[in-house]
């Protein structure tokens, strides 16, 4: 998939302010999942809503603290972190978290370590597939000055895939960005983007068709940077 955008949506994107304050407080209730929800049909008929939005993907910062208050949370849909995609008290996430378990109004705390997963979910302790995503990500300025880090790759999912993997890319600047796939021979097998993007985050996705099972690194390249992730396709 190439991401192509219009002159005027290039210049206007340009055009946005680029000091943006991040969001380091979110509001949870709980809704009845819509037909939109990426797990309608599946585990509990309710789902985790953040700033009314279901299915609220999240990008959190490592070092930052966030806090996630509930607003009427029923006692029994308990919140808290995992590392399981399912949830239903699974694979919970405790480092740097006060409050897990959070109902009613209470709050739940996440101090982000900075050796935390590269993606996380929020989930409900009790019940299954009611929370999303929470990517995780370096911060782009250190303490002694350094210059941002001009972009990050997320955590591909689903990995392994057996059809399509998705990644989000975040560039600090607009800039010229090539993004290709390799397989373990080194052999380019797909190029996802070869251009200039703006600022900001940007979804991309590996198709599998014609690829076969194994071993592939997505690898970004921007002027000198480059980061890559791997990703396993089995059917």
């Amino acid at each position: 998939m190439v991401i192509r955008f219009s002159p005027v949506v290039f210049l206007l994107l340009l055009l946005l302010p680029v000091e943006v304050q991040a969001q380091t407080s979110f509001t949870v209730t709980v809704e009845t999942k819509s037909a939109d929800h990426p797990n309608d049909g599946m585990g509990h008929p309710a789902a985790f809503v953040i700033d009314g939005e279901e299915a609220n993907e999240l990008t959190l910062v490592r070092g930052e603290t966030y806090t996630f208050q509930m607003d009427g949370t029923p006692a029994i849909h308990p919140f808290y972190l995992s590392t399981s995609e399912s949830g239903g008290g699974a694979e919970p996430y405790t480092e740097g978290v006060t409050g897990s378990g959070a109902t009613g109004d209470e709050a739940l705390t996440f101090v982000v370590p900075m050796e935390a997963p590269d993606l996380l979910w929020y989930q409900c302790q009790v019940h299954l597939f009611m929370g999303w995503r929470l990517n995780v990500v370096n911060p782009t300025a250190t303490e002694d000055g350094a210059q941002p880090q001009a972009l990050v790759l997320g955590a591909p999912f689903p990995n392994p895939f057996a059809d399509r993997t998705a990644l989000t890319l975040t560039l600090e600047t607009p800039q010229e960005v090539t993004v290709e796939v390799f397989d373990v021979s080194g052999r380019r097998v797909a190029t996802l983007h070869d251009g200039v993007l703006p600022r900001g985050e940007h979804p991309l996705a590996l198709d599998g068709t014609g690829l076969g099972d194994g071993v592939y690194v997505v690898r970004v390249q921007s002027g000198d940077e480059v980061v890559e992730r791997r990703v396993t396709l089995a059917r």
